[in-house]
């Protein structure tokens, strides 16, 4: 069996080659609390949480990825902008292996369901473009760009 541990340290390294192969970052991982890696270019750094899930089965329910995506240890407390800027989602089964990305200000909920078939090649690309273009327009709304 393996650890949650491992399969945390695995979804991270998933997400890394993800955003490498779309190919607009650069991609350090840095086990800092809260923060998986960061993602850079010349003209953006961005602040990225992994969330890794496994397939979850339940009786009479299609499979699907169940997330966690509340921070805390004791009380649970929805992400915000001062945590992280985008939070990965990775589908950890190893038929899988693809994510999708949601900039932190999208998290509205504790906990995200999603089926296998939201996780394609095209979505994950799209939702890198889609985050990455949410973080940049914040920023310059509050002239930080």
């Amino acid at each position: 069996m393996i650890s949650a541990t491992t399969i945390g340290l695995m979804g991270e390294y998933i997400a890394a080659g993800a955003i490498t192969s779309i190919g607009t970052h650069k991609v350090s991982l840095c086990q800092q609390d809260g923060i998986d890696m960061v993602a850079f270019n010349d003209d953006c750094f961005l602040r990225i949480q992994v969330k890794t899930a496994s397939l979850h089965k339940r009786k009479h329910h299609r499979p699907a990825y169940q997330f966690q995506l509340a921070r805390g240890s004791a009380k649970k407390h929805k992400p915000t902008e001062k945590d992280f800027d985008i939070i990965a989602l990775v589908a950890g089964h190893p038929e899988h292996r693809r994510c999708l990305f949601l900039p932190v200000r999208k998290v509205l909920q504790y906990t995200k369901r999603l089926p296998i078939s939201a996780f394609t090649v095209e979505a994950e690309i799209e939702s890198w473009h889609r985050a990455v273009n949410a973080i940049i327009e914040a920023r310059r709304m509050k002239g930080l760009v």
